[in-house]
């Protein structure tokens, strides 16, 4: 009969392994950390933006390696009155072959082109919510606020949920079965990724709107909350046509917040988030994160944003970088700074 024994006997072998581990990542972390500065600066980047934005699309995956042709297919499955003086039609743009991508496009009553804005939902959330239709929300009324200012408003779905979003409030998952962490795994496997999908998503329906007569294709800009605030960052990054982005309460250390859903093979050695929102330089940028925030802590943000001002110092764009720090708690502020540096910004465009 084999030995029998207590398995508190071995713990300390399987602990000291886990430790060993640990402590190679934080190491790893160094090296990466020296790599990235040799791979990238402020004056690299300066120097040559187009070599860093190949790199990041590289890192990314599939579709974003595909050339963009042509305008994709569009269908307005609805158009009805949102409020007085708004229209808001609900479109399937086929930005994939077969792939009806869904957003609510928001148009002011009027003639003559306007800005647009993306604006760009969180986890579990809809363009319904960032436009105040279902609730609870953490979207201050966004949508509608940018369309009362005379912006034409596009709010695309995103798959940013899990399958047990459906039992969390404010995250209604719609009883949809999808499962993000499956399906990323699915999209790396075949070369790709979920955030280069829905990055490239929303870069084929901006191909589209600039086509619209309501939109001024010279004055576009994004914004976007938490899951929002990453792709607000990673397509503004990508898409020089975004002369504004506002990211809120998602910028921050990728070490410490190391998701399954944003964190690429190698992505430590080339570009953490201050280096790629450094790509959205000289255009403008409002870098908006909570002193409360209850999932993001703010110090690491506060750090990230450190490295960040002297990519856009080296562009002489430091006037185009706003910082807000408010009291918010993962939500837009209160004073609204963030969007009155949206508009103002969007306004001063040519």
């Amino acid at each position: 009969m084999a030995l029998l024994e207590d398995r508190q006997v071995s713990a300390k072998y399987r602990e000291a392994y886990c430790r060993g581990v640990e402590e190679l990542v934080q190491a790893r972390r160094k090296e990466a950390d020296r790599q990235r500065a040799m791979y990238i600066s402020p004056d690299m980047l300066a120097e040559n933006p187009e070599k860093y934005r190949e790199d990041l699309i590289k890192m990314l995956g599939w579709p974003l390696t595909e050339e963009r042709t042509g305008v994709p297919k569009a269908t307005v499955c609805e158009e009805k009155p949102y409020a007085e003086g708004i229209t808001m039609r609900r479109l399937q743009i086929e930005a994939l072959p077969g792939v009806p991508f869904y957003g609510i496009l928001f148009l002011p009553d009027g003639a003559g082109a306007r800005p647009l804005v993306i604006a760009q939902h969180g986890g579990g959330g809809t363009p319904e919510q960032t436009a105040d239709m279902h609730r609870p929300n953490a979207y201050r009324d966004m949508t509608a606020r940018l369309v009362r200012a005379g912006c034409v408003v596009f709010a695309p779905q995103l798959l940013v949920w899990q399958v047990n979003d459906n039992e969390i409030p404010g995250r209604p998952g719609y009883g949809l079965n999808h499962n993000r962490n499956q399906r990323e795994n699915e999209l790396r496997h075949l070369g790709s990724g979920i955030v280069a999908v829905e990055t490239y998503e929303i870069m084929r329906s901006l191909d589209y709107l600039v086509t619209l007569p309501q939109v001024d294709a010279r004055r576009i800009g994004m914004i976007g909350l938490s899951y929002g605030g990453l792709y607000t960052q990673m397509t503004a990054a990508l898409d020089k046509r975004i002369g504004v982005a506002v990211t809120n309460v998602f910028f921050n250390d990728r070490y410490r917040y190391c998701w399954h859903d944003f964190s690429w093979f190698g992505s430590a050695l080339r570009m953490k988030d201050a280096e790629i929102c450094g790509l959205i330089a000289p255009r403008a940028l409002c870098v908006h994160v909570g002193r409360n925030d209850a999932l993001f802590a703010v110090d690491g943000a506060l750090l990230e944003i450190e490295r960040l001002k002297p990519f856009f110092a080296a562009q002489n764009a430091l006037d185009r970088l706003k910082i807000v720090v408010s009291d918010a708690n993962h939500t837009l502020s209160d004073s609204g700074e963030e969007m009155e540096f949206l508009q103002r910004r969007l306004e001063q465009m040519e």
